[in-house]
């Protein structure tokens, strides 16, 4: 579903920068990424936010793409609605890893 991200530039940029901040010290690594970023991945279309959780010595990746719908909500209402993503794929790969399925 591609819109014109670009009308919401400030607030992604705004969004991009509490997130860089967000989850320093912690396994989990989260990043904005914009189709005017050199590692965009062409295929999503959109922006994203990327999530790589690092367990023992490997990463494993979700990319939480960023639908107009959750744009137009306020900054402090994504930034929950990605930590909710966030937690959810964190005890994802905790089941997997450590004995869950």
């Amino acid at each position: 579903m591609k819109y014109d991200w670009t009308k919401y530039k400030t607030k992604i940029l705004e969004l991009k920068e509490i997130l860089k901040n967000k989850n320093e010290g912690t396994d989990v690594e989260v990043s904005l990424v914009t189709p005017e970023d050199p590692d965009f991945d062409p295929k999503m279309q959109i922006p994203y936010i990327r999530v790589k959780y690092y367990v023992d010595d490997h990463a494993h990746e979700r990319k939480i793409e960023l639908f107009e719908h959750y744009l137009q909500k306020d900054i402090e209402e994504i930034i929950k609605l990605v930590e909710f993503f966030i937690q959810e794929f964190e005890s994802e790969i905790d089941s997997s890893e450590y004995g869950g399925g």
